[in-house]
């Protein structure tokens, strides 16, 4: 009767790690990560894949591979890895623009080919500019306010983590400070979108003016989309870790070595890398610099992050 009732139990033990052992390796891959970070690559696979872009699959994992050289070769580690079905995924997912005529008749604008009507367009594009660099230089200010509070919380986390006994006051008071800060991240995005809509708004009638231009002769300055005169806070992807996996998203790129640029960003969070205050650091929390090198505050995080001395 034991005899049989151990291999019953036997039987069980192995059904159940062979039901879940997706999980326990996950669990796994998380505690050696803990104790012996940067040790195993992060496997990864392409997940959603847009056409649209204009941009082969083949030149995309070109980029990320540039992407993931940028970390790698000054540390001289192998910390990411292309595998089929990779568990982080990196996607590609295209931000359409309105169609220019829509977005004209939203606005209440027609184009009839005239100098007035030329006049017109540009006073509400004039308009529409001041509007826009007022409401980003309220985002920008907010956001980086949010970042603030957000080191702030991480730092008063860390030092409760570190204390024995922490009263029920203070978890209370973390917890109601999470929660604001889950309310601003829920209120920059939607000013994020609300400024990408202004932008979209804006270049449509920018190319709209040119074209006027152009057609009436008009011997005039061409008049720039905004995504060209401003840095690239709209045109970032972002990284999530859930419980279904991780992936990084990018939406939107304007050259190949900004769509590098971009995914070694979002490599870095999956690093576990923060923002950086450092203007032209990969980890800056703006997609400003042109260069696809890390620089010296990259450099200590990584190497921070990876025990290296």
């Amino acid at each position: 009767m034991n005899k049989l009732k151990n291999i019953f139990l036997t039987i069980l033990l192995l059904m159940l790690v062979f039901l879940f052992r997706e999980p326990l390796k996950t669990q796994w891959e998380i505690v050696s990560e803990i104790l012996y970070p940067c040790k195993n690559p992060i496997a990864y696979s392409v997940g959603a894949f847009d056409t649209r872009f204009g941009i082969s699959e083949e030149d995309f994992l070109k980029a990320i591979k540039e992407a993931e050289a940028i970390w790698e070769e000054p540390i001289g580690r192998e910390l990411f890895s292309y595998e089929l079905g990779g568990n982080l995924k990196v996607n590609l997912i295209y931000d359409y623009r309105q169609d220019a005529t829509q977005t004209l008749q939203e606005l209440g604008l027609t184009v009839d080919q005239s100098k007035a009507s030329y006049n017109e367009i540009e006073k509400r594009y004039e308009l529409m500019v001041s509007q826009f660099e007022k409401n980003k230089s309220i985002f920008t200010s907010r956001a980086a306010n949010f970042e603030l509070s957000k080191k702030t919380y991480e730092d008063a986390v860390k030092q409760a983590n570190r204390q024995r006994n922490v009263s029920q006051k203070e978890i209370d008071r973390l917890g109601a400070e999470r929660d604001s800060l889950e309310n601003e991240i829920e209120i920059l995005n939607e000013m994020q979108a609300d400024l990408q809509k202004e932008a979209d708004d804006i270049n449509v009638i920018a190319g709209v003016l040119n074209n006027l231009a152009k057609t009436l002769n008009l011997n005039i300055a061409r008049y720039n989309d905004v995504g060209e005169v401003f840095s690239e806070e709209f045109t970032q992807g972002v990284y999530e870790s859930h419980g279904k996996g991780e992936g990084i998203t990018v939406f939107q790129y304007f050259t190949y070595d900004k769509l590098v640029r971009v995914l070694a960003h979002e490599l870095g969070h999956a690093l576990s890398l923060d923002h950086l205050d450092d203007p032209e650091s990969i980890m800056y929390w703006l997609s400003e610099g042109d260069n696809n090198v890390i620089t010296t505050s990259d450099l200590l995080a990584i190497k921070t992050r990876c025990g290296i001395e």
